[in-house]
């Protein structure tokens, strides 16, 4: 047995108050990894590497495939704790530029976990954000809901753009109308709203749906406009607000539901159409 010195931090983590319930048992045949990943511990692959790397016992017995079969009921242990379903943490934070997430490649720079404390445990961005973009990206240990966030379709995403030169109402009807992108497709934006045009620049609000941030980059170069600042404000009813830059705030209860009643709308708008709802 180790003591608390010797025992992983991630575990002292988990007895902090507020971080777990009580002990979590599958309901219903799983595969190990996934029973981690319900339970709140991580990310498909961040779950599988935990079982592989031998951390995940089942029973009595230390399982590496992240595929075997849990039982109903089943005792499942991490690290020689018995398996807890987490209190599931939900955050908005405001990127600062030249921040990355753990997916870029970019070495050497500022991750945007560094401004979450370690002992969250499960804790992952809701999508990407490339380091020119400032604003709020989603956080929580709540997979599920992380997916509805970067896969929902008709889930709207706010920018504030600034770019150099003077927009023209042609080119404001040009983007609202749709522009195609070499390699990339139509994009349209759901609608442009200019906020300020001073000192030869252009501020403008951004509402998208489907669309990713190069397609808005590659629009207004397209247009023959250099984009000088990119900032997200809004994801469906969650806002940016005066949230500082740097800073983070834990989600309330009507924003975090918000996510979910945009999927279940979309995803009933989908089923009678016959599509997917993402």
């Amino acid at each position: 047995m180790t003591d608390n010195k010797s025992r992983p931090s991630h575990l002292a983590a988990r007895r902090r108050p507020g971080t777990a319930t009580k002990p979590w048992h599958p309901v219903k045949p799983i595969g190990l990894a996934r029973a981690l990943l319900k339970a709140g511990y991580g990310t498909r692959k961040q779950t599988e590497l935990m079982v592989v790397q031998g951390r995940v016992r089942l029973g009595d017995k230390v399982v590496t495939d992240p595929r075997h079969m849990a039982d109903t009921g089943a005792d499942i242990y991490l690290d020689g704790e018995i398996l807890q379903r987490l209190t599931m943490r939900y955050f908005i934070l405001h990127k600062p530029l030249r921040v990355v997430c753990g997916e870029d490649r970019n070495q050497g720079r500022k991750q945007v976990m560094e401004f979450f404390p370690p002992m969250i445990t499960g804790l992952s961005a809701a999508g990407r954000m490339d380091g020119r973009t400032t604003g709020m990206i989603l956080f929580s240990n709540d997979t599920e809901w992380n997916n509805m966030v970067a896969t929902t379709r008709g889930l709207e995403q706010e920018y504030r753009i600034q770019v150099e030169g003077e927009l023209s109402d042609l080119e404001i009807s040009v983007m609202t109308a749709g522009v195609h992108l070499p390699s990339l497709g139509l994009f349209k934006p759901q609608t442009v709203r200019i906020v300020e045009m001073l000192n030869g620049h252009t501020v403008m609000n951004m509402t998208v749906r489907e669309g990713k941030i190069r397609q808005v980059r590659r629009m207004l170069t397209t247009l023959r406009h250099k984009v000088t600042m990119v900032r997200r404000i809004r994801i469906g009813d969650i806002r940016l607000g005066d949230l500082a830059v740097g800073t983070r705030r834990e989600l309330s209860n009507p924003e975090i539901a918000s996510i979910r009643e945009i999927h279940a709308a979309v995803k009933r708008i989908a089923d009678i159409s016959g599509g997917s709802g993402g």
